[in-house]
């Protein structure tokens, strides 16, 4: 009986433990329910969202990182934006185009203006058919009315053809469009207060000018610029080209790799860039925010046209006291050649150098833009060797080597040499000096009068010494000469055939 009394009391226990668990248990479950509810409630209030910074001050001191809810709302600057921002425009020309390109121009110090060289350069190099198909939207963000209306006043009277047709448009940003810019709480270590509000500004300025473009639906393609870069001739085909090129999905197309000089969107990703340059609008410039931008929309690496096509020319900056002066190495005008436009026959190029990313040493023999840059220092009797397919007349070579942009890194201490024999190999042996290099270039002429022979096989370019620095072969230019012959006396002479 007692051993009964035992079991019944065991049982009771067990059963008692497991309601208190289930109560626990069914607390706890209602607990989650009610604070899962308050946290979606808060996270999608509006209130919230945009509170400002003085409600926040516990968040910053727990994180310092950044503020957890941004102070600038999009929703602010839709309603009927694009109709109060619109300064000079032709609502009647306005058709969807291929192409709206995009800058923001505000006042500089000394009244300095680089707007005017840009349009200029926009314009006279664009192909005359392209240029029906592109948009200019120029934003004047410095809110100074009299400045406003001065710009206006220049564009208008400056390219009256382009203001009529619609092609160049003028808007403009007011005050109550912008979040404070005072107090700025968040910024790089390194800027101060008056450039971390320069930064920032810039950013809704850039914000302002892509949310116009995106609802306005100008155009497939928007490019954005800067007021102070020229371009090339043939800007326009050589983008249209570039785009056509591309096997894969994109998401930024660059070509420029200064900032956010030349970046090339689709129009219907700009709402998106907006946005997320306007979330991280105090902490770091939309040059850095579009690196990470291009990623979230699975692009992974950049893709920069080279040569590329814009150049940056300004000096004094808008943000007072700042000279910015940095130019793009790889602008199609520094790398253009031919100064010399030689025929340059075929030939297989060889050299023992390596050569810096896509800078092979076909591109100076070869091709209309690029340049050979080695990835290391050239050493004694290094090599650069052109190798005809057929055996060639030749009148005059000539190399040139070295940028304005890297002008340490051209040809110092060398040799031209060339030769007429080959052994078992094919390899050319025998070879004559016929020229060395002084500032980086070498002009030979009657060069196969130095030979006495009208088969020359091979010339090369020899290092003697080794070098300090990289080397840069901007041009190599082969000139054939006409039909030819020796006389008696192994005197080269010409032979001019009559009709």
């Amino acid at each position: 009986m007692k051993t009964r009394k035992n079991i019944l009391q065991t049982i009771l226990s067990l059963v008692t433990v497991m309601v208190v668990m289930v109560v626990f248990q069914t607390i706890l479950f209602f607990i989650q329910i009610q604070h899962s509810a308050q946290f979606y409630q808060n996270n999608n209030s509006k209130e919230l969202s945009i509170r400002p910074i003085t409600s926040t001050k516990g968040v910053i001191g727990r994180s310092p990182k950044r503020i957890l809810y941004p102070q600038f709302d999009l929703n602010n600057v839709y309603q009927n934006w694009t109709d109060t921002a619109t300064l000079i425009g032709s609502p009647g020309e306005t058709y969807r185009r291929y192409l709206t390109i995009g800058l923001v121009t505000a006042k500089r110090p000394q009244n300095t203006v680089y707007l005017y060289n840009t349009l200029s350069s926009l314009i006279t190099n664009a192909n005359r058919e392209d240029f029906r198909e592109i948009y200019i939207v120029i934003l004047l963000s410095d809110l100074d009315q009299e400045w406003r209306t001065n710009m206006t006043s220049v564009i208008v009277n400056k390219y009256p053809q382009e203001v009529k047709n619609g092609t160049i448009k003028i808007i403009g940003s007011f005050d109550w469009m912008y979040p404070s810019l005072t107090n700025l709480t968040h910024h790089r270590k390194w800027h101060s207060q008056s450039k971390a509000k320069w930064k920032a500004k810039q950013n809704i300025d850039f914000v302002l000018l892509w949310l116009y473009v995106y609802k306005t639906k100008l155009s497939k393609f928007y490019l954005h610029l800067e007021d102070d870069v020229v371009t090339v001739g043939g800007y326009t085909k050589a983008m249209k080209n570039f785009i056509n090129d591309q096997k894969e999905e994109w998401t930024c197309l660059e070509f420029s790799e200064l900032g956010m000089i030349a970046k090339l969107y689709h129009t219907h990703d700009l709402e998106a860039l907006a946005k997320m340059v306007a979330l991280f609008y105090q902490e770091q410039p939309a040059d850095i925010t579009y690196l990470h931008f291009n990623p979230q929309m699975l692009q992974f690496r950049r893709i920069i046209r080279k040569p590329t096509l814009f150049q940056h020319i300004g000096v004094t900056s808008s943000q007072s006291g700042h000279v910015q002066s940095i130019k793009d190495r790889f602008f199609a005008a520094n790398v253009q050649k031919k100064l010399s436009k030689g025929d340059n026959p075929p030939a297989k190029v060889l050299t023992n150098l390596k050569f810096y990313l896509k800078h092979s040493p076909e591109n100076a023999y070869h091709t209309s833009f690029g340049y050979f840059w080695s990835k290391s220092k050239p050493k004694k009797d290094d090599y650069f060797r052109i190798v005809f397919n057929k055996p060639q007349a030749i009148k005059r070579i000539f190399v040139n080597s070295g940028l304005d942009i890297f002008p340490e890194d051209k040809v110092y201490s060398a040799v031209l040499e060339i030769s007429s024999k080959i052994n078992n190999r094919n390899d050319c042996t025998d070879y004559n000096i016929i020229g060395k290099f002084v500032n980086g270039k070498v002009d030979v002429q009657n060069v196969s009068y130095q030979l006495n022979t009208t088969e020359i096989r091979c010339f090369q370019i020899r290092f003697q010494n080794s070098q300090n620095f990289w080397v840069i072969i901007q041009e190599i230019s082969v000139f054939s000469k006409p039909l030819s012959s020796f006389n008696e006396t192994g005197i080269f002479y010409q032979i001019i055939i009559k009709e």
